[in-house]
């Protein structure tokens, strides 16, 4: 499951664009709220907060103006948040998860726990504009280098304009099978990039992003265009991957070296009706090594059809 941190200042629009993402049905992490959540439910963290500032939680704003005492009680609290949010993300089902936090990025505690960063930035004006106390805290934050982000969406229109990016965004984010390659004699999956002139595929390995160039007589098949046999004719391989993460519902799939019984389980379920006589173990082992590379570097939200459609029309026109 990917998890994106989306950071950014005060009065970027970054909760205003994580409200967004909410309202669309994605898993979005309030790292303030859940932290505030966290003084409640974690039997004596209270009392080891207001041990390390040395007062009580109520003036914990004394923190902005020692050092000392910011980092007592960060070494106190961000352990506890970590734990609550592995905890939250295991809870949730989809393929990506967000992270919402203004100082996650800053701050060492958090490293390694981000696949992508997304950081709102907004112009000085706007942000005034926007919340006018936004000065204060402007002077005392430190804004958040862009070299550290992988996204950068600059919120300096309307609602609907920051929306209209976001759109673009999670539109990117889709996996598209009929771009991811299986070559044959090649380990793994490709993304497929572009044509060279003499027709060669240039395409990018999904696990390490490695370039490599297909000349034409490489065998090359899309996942798109890979269906199973069935007692009701073919099923796709996007159904196929679906249904198998139904099937799992939040658990870890079987590789290709899990004992057969368990593979033919699996699929038993997430296929019922598969055609014995024409799809064999070998077949699911090789869809499961795909199933799980796309879990691990893509995504199982797939690109639909009228949206394939209306690329390729973009494409053509």
């Amino acid at each position: 499951m990917k998890t994106i941190l989306v950071t950014g200042g005060i009065a970027s629009g970054k909760s205003e664009l994580c409200s967004y993402l909410r309202s669309r049905g994605y898993e979005v992490y309030d790292s303030d709220s859940r932290t505030k959540g966290l003084y409640a439910s974690v039997p004596g963290l209270r009392e080891k907060v207001e041990e390390a500032i040395g007062a009580p939680i109520s003036q914990a704003g004394i923190i902005f103006s020692d050092a000392e005492k910011r980092g007592r009680l960060e070494a106190v609290v961000y352990p506890e948040v970590i734990r609550d949010f592995e905890a939250w993300k295991a809870s949730c089902r989809g393929s990506v998860v967000f992270f919402e936090s203004a100082i996650a990025l800053e701050k060492p505690a958090f490293d390694g726990m981000w696949d992508e960063v997304w950081l709102v930035t907004a112009p000085l004006e706007a942000r005034l504009s926007r919340n006018p106390k936004a000065a204060e805290r402007l002077q005392a934050q430190k804004e958040t280098d862009e070299l550290q982000a992988d996204v950068v969406i600059v919120n300096d229109g309307s609602i609907e304009d920051l929306q209209k990016k976001t759109d673009n965004l999670l539109k990117d984010m889709k996996t598209d099978l009929s771009k991811i390659l299986s070559v044959s004699g090649k380990h793994g999956l490709y993304r497929f990039l572009a044509l060279s002139r003499n027709n060669s595929a240039i395409a990018e390995a999904l696990s390490d992003g490695h370039r490599t160039v297909f000349d034409p007589h490489s065998r090359i098949t899309t996942l798109a265009d890979i269906a199973i046999y069935t007692d009701d004719g073919e099923f796709k391989l996007k159904e196929v991957f679906l249904s198998i993460n139904k099937v799992l519902d939040g658990m870890e799939a079987p590789t290709s070296k899990s004992p057969d019984s368990e593979i033919k389980e699996l699929f038993a379920q997430a296929v019922p009706n598969y055609d014995e006589d024409r799809f064999y173990v070998s077949h699911m082992k090789k869809i499961l090594d795909w199933y799980n590379e796309l879990v691990k570097y893509a995504s199982l939200d797939f690109v639909e059809e009228e949206e394939e459609e209306t690329a390729e029309g973009e494409e053509n026109a």
